[in-house]
């Protein structure tokens, strides 16, 4: 499944939703945008994604939430323009288990203010079928 927000503003969070298209296990998250964004301990994107489940009342946190899924300077990563980012997933089964029709939360949440906007953002879910 595809999901484009708006552009990731340098303040603030950016968010998008996406509709789980069907049940079974999270695979990976890709993320891809126009402009790159230099890495930067104080001026950085954290990404999240959160299931929401059915009801938007849902709290799994998708993705780890550690500095691999930051463009901090120190264990993040800059973001390359036009290139393929894989997120990282989280160690918990649990929470990557989805049920069709699940509502997703992929947040961009900026800290501080970053270098400049990431225009014409884009992510990709694979989810593969549980039988």
């Amino acid at each position: 499944q595809m999901a484009s927000p708006a552009t990731i503003a340098t303040t603030g969070n950016t968010d998008v939703y996406i509709i789980a298209g069907e049940s079974g296990v999270i695979q990976s998250i890709d993320f891809s945008g126009v402009d790159a964004l230099a890495a930067n301990d104080s001026n950085y994107i954290t990404f999240s994604v959160t299931n929401l489940g059915q009801a938007g009342g849902g709290s799994a946190a998708v993705l780890a939430a550690t500095d691999a899924n930051t463009t901090k300077a120190t264990g993040g990563t800059a973001i390359a323009a036009n290139t393929k980012r894989s997120l990282t997933l989280s160690g918990t089964a649990a929470n990557l288990v989805v049920v069709a029709g699940d509502r997703l939360r992929l947040r961009a949440a900026a800290t501080g203010t970053l270098a400049n906007t990431v225009t014409f953002p884009s992510y990709l879910m694979r989810v593969a079928a549980t039988a």
